[in-house]
């Protein structure tokens, strides 16, 4: 398993668009994958409910968990996506 610490930049959170996008793009990928945001929620980042309940507000920390096959180049692409978000 792999795993990186990130805070969220963009100044709205990962609000509707944002959530989409990152559940588009996790439910192409095979791995495990799991999002634990700072006040200790675990978001399933391939279930849009999941990812806006989870409530990830600008300058959150969130913790990105992988585990699989890809696990590697999973959390590249999952982290570059996030970090795209800056509205």
């Amino acid at each position: 398993m792999v795993s990186q610490e990130f805070t969220v930049k963009n100044p709205t959170g990962i609000h509707a668009r944002p959530a989409s996008m990152l559940v588009q793009l996790c439910s192409k990928i095979n791995d495990e994958i799991s999002i634990v945001t700072q006040d200790q929620k675990t978001v399933n980042p391939k279930s849009i409910l999941s990812v806006l309940m989870g409530g990830m507000a600008k300058g959150m920390k969130i913790t990105v968990n992988v585990e699989g096959e890809n696990e590697e180049e999973s959390l590249k692409q999952i982290i570059e996506l996030l970090d795209s978000f800056t509205e």
